[in-house]
């Protein structure tokens, strides 16, 4: 009996702890990740990226061919422009969003960010094209220190609108930092601080409705496990992913790519999430990459216009056709229709 209580109080305490851990979410935030950890290792969600930014154009090219909708789209503030509000995409207009979330849709959103680039007057994510020096996050006097929190703030207010409707995003911000080839992995200490601060600043403004998304890269010739230098710590971080291209051996995806996430990582789901040109999901999942979810990358040619003839051709430089109706033919791969965690 003695031992009884006792067991019951340390699983108090255990739950106590979780209540009041370092990265509070919302209730549908709660009930996604629950659902994530409840199908990891047995199902896998579909996913697409939109076509640049806000759409769900290549969603709607996978429906067009196959009959089935994928269960994530993927959106990208890729044209936030510092200093430059307005624009073309009103990234404030968050009805497609909330519409591919009513269908049953899980939302996630990523940010190729733009910072001044070193030709006058235009923008740049790629380090090739910008001097930005992201190790000014520790230069709280720094122009470029300003910029960032000006821009992560505008970003929070674009996702607001969501968290007041009660959906959750699967959010991945600063992805393939240990390339090297942006901005914000120039340096690894300095992007784990502007991951942190990016945390604390969202958090403040209450959006609790996110799922943190880690993506480790590589520059040329460096070891993969490198990229966890910019990794910015557990607490931070729900899902580890890696963003796979042109390799055809399932086996490769597996041991190169998966057991690495899972080696060093080992309590974080794991995900595709981006990929192209890659073996099938059979054949991966046969090897043991049993992804959370996979999403191909988007092909801007043949899915940008749905009214043309390029939207009615099964060729995609990512993932044609082919590749998807080998997905779908996989009980273990989740369409939108049978996404359950909300319903």
């Amino acid at each position: 009996m003695l031992r009884k209580l006792i067991t019951l109080i340390f699983a108090l305490q255990v739950l106590m702890v979780d209540a009041s851990a370092a990265n509070p979410r919302s209730p549908e935030a709660q009930a996604l990740l629950d659902y994530l950890k409840e199908i990891q290792g047995k199902q896998s969600l579909s996913g697409v990226m939109a076509n640049v930014n806000w759409n769900t154009l290549e969603a709607q090219w996978v429906y067009t061919h196959t009959g089935r909708w994928p269960a994530i789209n993927c959106f990208d503030f890729i044209h936030h422009m510092s200093s430059q509000p307005g624009g073309w995409i009103d990234y404030s207009n968050t009805q497609i969003v909330i519409d591919w979330h009513a269908a049953g849709g899980i939302v996630a959103a990523m940010w190729h960010w733009n910072v001044p680039a070193r030709e006058s007057g235009k923008y740049a994510f790629y380090s090739s094209d910008t001097d930005f020096d992201v190790r000014k996050i520790f230069d709280p006097t720094s122009s470029e220190y300003a910029l960032m929190l000006r821009d992560i703030d505008q970003i929070a207010a674009y996702l607001k609108p969501l968290k007041e409707k009660n959906i959750p995003v699967i959010w991945r911000p600063l992805h393939e930092a240990g390339g090297k080839w942006f901005w914000w992995g120039r340096d690894a200490e300095a992007c784990k601080r502007l991951w942190v601060l990016m945390y604390e600043r969202f958090q403040s403004a209450g959006l609790d409705n996110l799922l943190w998304v880690f993506t480790p890269a590589s520059a040329w010739q460096q070891p993969l496990s490198e990229g966890f230098k910019w990794y910015p710590g557990n607490e931070y971080v729900d899902i580890v992913g890696y963003d796979i291209y042109n390799v055809d051996k399932a086996t490769s995806c597996y041991e190169d790519y998966y057991l690495l996430l899972h080696r060093h990582c080992p309590d974080k789901l794991v995900a595709l999430t981006e990929c192209g040109s890659i073996a099938s999901i059979s054949a991966q999942w046969q090897a043991g990459a049993k992804w959370l979810f996979f999403m191909p990358w988007y092909d801007h040619k043949r899915t940008n216009n749905p009214t043309s003839s390029e939207f009615q051709q099964s060729t995609h430089t990512n993932a044609d056709v082919d590749w998807w109706h080998n997905a779908w033919s996989q009980p273990y791969v989740l369409s939108r229709d049978q996404v359950s965690y909300f319903r």
